[in-house]
């Protein structure tokens, strides 16, 4: 049987939290057993919370949206930068820190690249999460396009996240360098830890939603 690590937070929990300026997690009950003799649930969500994936059309009003996505951007062999000893809290990820943890040019090509921070383990639900953290650099999401990866992922917000919710054309460039060359962004990922060292495929199926900027994913690790 194969061995998979679930790398998603879960929805509900405490340790999600919205980005600023965007709705939580809600869940309101519809039918009940006590009631209804099941259970149904209506659930409000933005589509940019927890364990989710971004399409194009999240930064870019010409660009693909999620349910036209092709799957296999989303999934299939993933390559692992453990950078715990190089991320600094608002500290920029420059391209030799991705090169030190294994990041080569070669090593990246047609890979979805993980980039392990440990920041979601420490502050995932907590205020920090989103104003304190690392982020990668705009030079550093260039050299990955630049070497043709299939994906990228994170466990730590890939921006640096403007002072307020009003942003301009001027920020988040990297999600603007990426999206806008057609590769999606999978954010959000826990359990990173368990995949130090190993072989593996990432799966992060988002939601099926139409004209969706993206959609939250069940990611799951499937080691090989």
């Amino acid at each position: 049987m194969d061995e998979l690590i679930d790398l998603t937070l879960t929805l509900g929990s405490d340790q999600v939290v919205p980005v600023p300026g965007l709705v939580g997690v809600c869940t309101e009950p519809l039918h009940t057993h006590e009631t209804h003799a099941r259970s149904n649930t209506k659930l409000t969500l933005a589509t940019h919370i927890g364990t989710h994936v971004d399409a194009p059309y999240h930064f870019h009003a010409d660009g693909t949206t999620v349910e036209d996505m092709p799957l296999n951007r989303y999934m299939g062999p993933a390559l692992l930068l453990d950078l715990r000893a190089l991320a600094r809290g608002l500290t920029p990820l420059s391209i030799p820190d991705l090169q030190q943890a294994g990041g080569t040019a070669e090593a990246v090509r047609d890979k979805i690249v993980v980039l392990f921070t440990g920041w979601a383990a420490a502050e995932s639900g907590g205020v920090r999460f989103y104003s304190q953290g690392p982020y990668l650099g705009t030079e550093s999401a260039q050299y990955l396009a630049e070497n043709q990866v299939n994906a990228v992922s994170v466990d730590f917000p890939i921006d640096k996240h403007p002072p307020t919710p009003q942003s301009t054309i001027n920020d988040f460039p990297v999600h603007r360098l990426l999206l806008g060359q057609g590769i999606p962004l999978i954010e959000n990922l826990i359990n990173l830890d368990q995949l130090v060292g190993r072989q593996f495929e990432l799966w992060a199926l988002p939601i099926k939603l139409k004209d969706g900027d993206g959609a939250a994913a069940r990611a799951v690790a499937r080691i090989l």
